[in-house]
């Protein structure tokens, strides 16, 4: 575009969160023309200093007074042009889509996790400006709409794994309205306002456990059964299942043992080693699995409450059962 004394976001599109005026030097009398549902935003050396709302602005000391006393600490003021880099910034709403990967419990007590699948939209809005461009400006490449976009849709899918990685797919499956909810209410919002974002709704349309449903096809018997009682929320029937094939793989028996490569052990949360599958060309070794220390054990359970792979509740239970044993020792 070329440079003229009107300064303008023409042309701006739908889905366009902010534009940058190409050009810096800036003009005293320069006419800086910001659109309804705009503002504009002067910045100097990475740091923010006034904004214009809506309306036909002259460029004079009464209406950029924070940036023309910069001038005048520095050079005096008179100098024109100055130097400055103007952010427009839409107010509208707009609307993102997700799509993310997390491992979950598959039941609040098993000890096995799997891998979930979500996807869904948000909806959001610019609702400070200021503290929007402070705490962007310098997490993003360049400040143009699609950095932008890609830095908020990363910012919220890493919000969402975490939120996910502490529920279980029975819970996720059978309360995916109040789970959304709650992480929204409780975690997203609250980060999205701190980077001067409102998050206006935040809907998941669907979830999936991709692992167990190819292996729902490659074993039916086990599989299929284990994903419905998932999706029901029957966690009774999910347990049961999961100690039906564990016992068959101990044994070395295959049928059931296929879903097991869906699922990941919680590492030796009670002690207890992997079991192997059975090698029949090799004959049975009488040798003992080594067994973790007490101490061992119980600094595993505490890392796994720090990173969030089990409850308090979990944590209490297990320790107890752990500090019992010690005791009978």
């Amino acid at each position: 575009m070329s440079k003229t004394n009107v300064i303008e976001w023409t042309n701006a599109g739908p889905d366009d969160i902010l534009w940058v005026y190409p050009y810096e030097d800036i003009r005293w009398g320069s006419v800086v023309v910001v659109h309804e549902y705009e503002t504009a935003v002067f910045m100097r050396d990475g740091k923010v200093y006034d904004v214009l709302n809506p309306g036909r602005h002259t460029i004079t000391t009464q209406n950029i007074p924070l940036l023309t006393r910069a001038y005048r600490l520095v050079m005096g003021y008179g100098e024109t042009p100055f130097k400055a880099t103007i952010v427009f910034i839409s107010l509208k709403q707009f609307r993102g889509r997700f799509g993310i990967s997390s491992r979950v419990r598959i039941s609040p007590n098993a000890l096995y996790t799997t891998e979930l699948q979500a996807f869904g939209d948000y909806w959001f809005r610019v609702a400070d400006p200021v503290l929007f461009l402070t705490q962007i400006a310098g997490a993003v490449k360049s400040l143009t709409t699609q950095d932008v976009s890609n830095f908020i849709r990363s910012f919220l899918s890493e919000l969402l794994m975490q939120e996910l990685s502490k529920r279980s797919a029975t819970d996720v499956y059978t309360n995916l309205e109040e789970v959304t909810r709650r992480i929204k209410a409780d975690v997203v919002a609250e980060a999205f306002a701190q980077r001067g974002l409102e998050l206006i709704d935040l809907k998941m349309g669907g979830v999936s456990l991709p692992l167990l449903e190819k292996m729902e096809k490659e074993d039916p018997t086990y599989g299929l059964p284990l994903l419905i009682a998932i999706q029901k929320g029957e966690e009774d029937q999910v347990l049961q299942i999961v100690k039906t094939v564990e016992s068959m793989r101990a044994l070395g028996k295959s049928p059931g043992a296929g879903i097991m490569g869906a699922l990941f052990a919680i590492p030796q949360m009670l002690g207890a080693q992997p079991v192997q599958p059975a090698q029949p060309s090799q004959p049975a070794q009488p040798t003992q699995p080594a067994q973790k220390s007490y101490a061992d054990r119980l600094r595993e359970l505490k890392k796994m409450l720090d990173d969030g792979l089990i409850t308090q509740e979990d944590y209490d239970r297990v320790k107890k059962q752990i500090l019992d044993e010690m005791s009978r020792g």
